[in-house]
């Protein structure tokens, strides 16, 4: 995705204008590059979570996930280079952090589909950050 492609997805996700079914896994990965280029992880990650809910709840559902949001814009964070243009951010993060299934790494099934973690970050439970 180029810089203004990149820019137009988060402008679409903060105003509802995705469908739920066109926002995957690389679209996460892209927006939190985007609010951790411009800010701390903890502002960035208020900047993510209200832009879920909103976009959770426009399209009429409850399945915001807070440890799934803190795991994703951490590891984001990790990976996130501000020497790069945005575009080249974006691909190498997308790139390192494609498989959705990283976070079983960290935690267990039964932990990650509880109400707690869901509700509030729960520490990883098979192995540290």
């Amino acid at each position: 995705m180029t810089d203004s492609e990149i820019l137009m997805l988060v402008d679409r996700l903060e105003r509802c204008s995705l469908s739920n079914t066109e926002f995957h896994h690389r679209h996460h990965l892209a927006v939190a590059a985007v609010y951790l280029y411009a800010a701390d992880v903890e502002s960035a990650l208020d900047k993510m979570r209200t832009s879920l809910l909103r976009f959770v709840a426009h399209h009429g559902g409850n399945r915001y996930h807070e440890t799934l949001t803190r795991f994703w814009l951490l590891q984001v964070a990790k990976h996130l280079d501000r020497s790069l243009c945005l575009q080249d951010c974006v691909e190498r993060i997308t790139r390192a952090l494609s498989d959705k299934n990283l976070i079983y790494s960290y935690y267990s099934k039964e932990i990650l589909d509880s109400a707690q973690a869901k509700q509030e970050w729960v520490s990883p439970d098979l192995r540290s950050l």
